[in-house]
């Protein structure tokens, strides 16, 4: 029987008798389909049974490990997924991690961000706002790379790097139903970060994508992951919630309590046109953002809060 054919019949038969994959039949049958060994129909068809029975971490973590193998270590320090998108409405803003990752980057550090643009959606994508900070697109890793050396930071398309992980997202327009590969994508790491953020919107995913790292089992990656606003990777200032941070040793859980922090300062206006009445709620934003992401290298939240505020008050001092 063909590896696809026992993962099809692995997690689709009845009740008592399905089971997960494991993860060594998930990354061989990613690899397999990344090989063109197996059918789009194939594929779909065992990725609309996985999404069904809730994907497994193990599954995710074989799924990204085979894609991983593809693609070049481009010596990032911080990996940045963003493939949400953000509402179009007040209660959301515009795309403040953009500003979040600009601001670190200004600090020394490399960050790939890297994602899909919905445009059936109808959200507001970090990709049309890349311009506004001055961050560049890249056409391939290589290009990226570049980037990276000269600027710090770039945007890595997602069909630029895995054109098939684009390929099967869109099997939600066709099918009706979205696939664990929107789970997937999220964890790609094209950059080989050694810091990462991970945003979702679903409760047990922030828990999930934490799990995935630990799976995958990169010795020198810590992973914060949380419940973003609309999903993206931003982190809500007002939401009380468990965050999780995956290390190589273990993965942890931490409650932090939802506040807005007074007395930030604010700047003279914001590069993404956002009014005057959502300006207190975009600096909490970036900060808190900034924060979170600091914390999967410090480990210490005021420590992180700390760096944080001090980068922000610089920016606003410009």
């Amino acid at each position: 029987m063909s590896s696809i054919l026992e993962c099809i019949r692995t997690v689709g038969r009845g009740e008592r008798g399905r089971k997960p994959l494991t993860f060594e039949q998930a990354y061989r049958i990613m690899d397999e389909y990344l090989s063109g060994q197996v059918g789009d129909d194939q594929m779909a068809m065992l990725l609309m049974l996985i999404r069904v029975q809730n994907e497994t971490n193990e599954e995710i973590a074989g799924f990204v490990k085979a894609f991983q193998s593809r693609v070049p270590d481009l010596g990032a320090d911080i990996d940045w997924p963003c493939y949400a998108g953000k509402r179009n409405d007040s209660s959301s803003g515009k795309p403040w991690n953009l500003l979040a990752a600009r601001i670190l980057a200004d600090s020394g550090y490399k960050i790939l961000m890297h994602g899909y643009m919905d445009k059936p959606s109808g959200r507001t994508h970090v990709e049309t706002h890349l311009q506004d900070v001055n961050v560049q697109r890249a056409d391939n890793p290589e290009h990226a790379k570049e980037i990276l050396e000269k600027e710090g930071i770039a945007y890595l398309p997602l069909a630029n790097f895995a054109p098939e992980a684009q390929t099967m997202i869109g099997w939600k327009h066709r099918y009706g139903l979205r696939t664990p590969i929107n789970t997937v994508v999220r964890a790609l790491n094209p950059g080989g970060g050694r810091l990462g953020v991970r945003g979702s919107f679903h409760p047990g995913f922030p828990q999930l994508h934490a799990e995935v790292e630990h799976v995958i089992g990169n010795k020198s990656h810590s992973v914060i992951s949380f419940k973003g606003q609309n999903g993206e990777s931003e982190y809500n200032p007002k939401v009380s919630q468990t965050v999780w941070l995956s290390s190589p040793e273990k993965v942890e859980s931490f409650y932090w309590k939802g506040s807005m922090h007074e007395g930030l300062s604010l700047p003279e206006s914001c590069v993404f046109g956002t009014p005057e009445d959502e300006m207190e709620m975009m600096a909490n934003s970036v900060v808190d953002t900034m924060t979170a992401v600091l914390f999967a290298e410090t480990h210490d939240k005021p420590e992180a809060y700390k760096r944080a505020s001090e980068l922000w008050e610089a920016y606003c001092r410009r």
